[in-house]
């Protein structure tokens, strides 16, 4: 059967987290058969707005509705026996050995917590999930409310999962949270030089130094925040010229010393390619300071940052590297739009900025080691693309 061949193999290895076992084929379509013959179950998928999923006890799908088919331009067929993040393309459903569930990140997936939480207690479980899903060789993050019923259908006890998506209503908090932020610390800023020029307790060419500094910073924060939107819409076009590798290196360090969290933490540069690179100084002197501000603020006054570049294979990787190691249950959040380690005051986009500028406008790749030695987030590019 070629729905056969489209399921995923059966594990070699116990699972991350979730139970890794699948249905055998014959008994997924008994069931999905059973779906489609009970009104309750044939109401759910017709008549719930948003995105309907019927699931057995393996979490893998019996039914979905329109929306759902039209979303990933897949039937209802075709899906059968995938499991949530297998449908809609979660990029952590290839890493587990028993496909959705079955990862590492899994364990904070709010989706397979609250299908968890509802075969556990037989109660309806609700939920926030935050993916990141790929589509051929893009990724984008999407944001859901989940509710998860129980429903028994004859003799199978199944799950009724409803997703509405929130990414919208997500993308514009974030942002709104992130630009009143950083707008309100520049301007305590240059409210506070102004405040000592007027009482006479600073220089005027001091004074004048430091407002012209946050001023220049507050317009590249404006234009950084316009940018964004523009890279999500898909409207952002890098405007490429040659520089040098040290340019940009030496321009995020100046950026970063003019920012308050920066000053107590040196910057280090390491030697860089001699040779010059195309691409948007703009832009990727934007990411690395992304990268340079989150790195500052994981660490203690007086401990580095460190910036470099170096050549890897056929591309110029851009690296920032700082003291100490990513806490393992965060590190698949990373690079989620909605996630924050710096709970509702912080900036939260840093890291998706990255990602978004770095790979669907500069065309690169954005990735990060972290351990005992340290954490280092890099971007490597095309040194000369077309």
């Amino acid at each position: 059967m070629v729905l056969a061949k489209r399921l995923p193999a059966r594990p070699t290895r116990s699972t991350w987290f979730a139970p890794a076992r699948r249905a055998p084929l014959r008994t997924l379509q008994r069931e999905a058969e059973a779906c489609l013959e009970n009104p309750v179950a044939q109401f759910l998928v017709a008549s719930l707005d948003g995105l309907v999923l019927l699931l057995d006890r393996h979490r893998q799908v019996l039914a979905v509705n329109a929306p759902v088919q039209a979303l990933v331009g897949a039937s209802a067929e075709a899906l059968l026996g995938r499991r949530p993040g297998e449908v809609f393309g979660c990029v952590h459903a290839e890493e587990g050995p028993g496909g959705c569930g079955t990862s590492r990140a899994c364990a904070h997936c709010g989706a397979v917590l609250a299908i968890l939480e509802g075969q556990r207690t037989g109660r309806p479980a609700r939920s926030e999930c935050l993916l990141m899903l790929r589509s051929g060789d893009t990724t984008q993050c999407a944001e859901f409310e989940i509710a998860v019923n129980p429903l028994r259908v004859g003799r199978h006890e199944l799950q009724a999962v409803l997703l509405h998506d929130v990414s919208p209503t997500k993308r514009r908090d974030a942002l709104e949270r992130l630009f009143f932020h950083d707008i309100a610390n520049l301007m305590q800023g240059i409210r506070g030089w102004t405040d000592l020029l007027c009482a006479g307790d600073a220089s005027t060419p001091q004074v004048a130094d430091k407002l012209a500094r946050l001023t220049s910073l507050l317009d590249r924060e404006l234009h950084s925040y316009r940018a964004m939107v523009q890279a999500e819409h898909g409207n952002l076009r890098p405007s490429l010229r040659e520089v040098l590798p040290l340019e940009i290196l030496q321009d995020v360090r100046d950026l970063l010393a003019r920012h308050a969290v920066g000053g107590s933490r040196p910057v280090l540069l390491r030697a860089a390619p001699a040779g010059p690179i195309r691409t948007d100084p703009e832009l990727l002197s934007r990411v690395m300071l992304n990268l340079a501000l989150n790195a500052a603020e994981a660490i203690r006054p007086g401990e580095p940052v460190t910036l470099s570049v170096h050549p890897v294979g056929d591309r110029m990787r851009f690296l920032v590297h700082n003291p100490g190691e990513i806490p393992k249950d965060i590190r698949s959040q990373i690079f989620l739009r909605s996630f924050s380690t710096k709970g509702g005051s912080g900036r939260g986009l840093g890291t998706y900025a990255v990602k978004l500028f770095g790979e669907k406008v500069l065309g690169g790749k954005v990735g990060f080691t972290t351990g005992p030695a340290g954490t280092t987030f890099w971007i490597d590019l095309d040194p000369l693309p077309a």
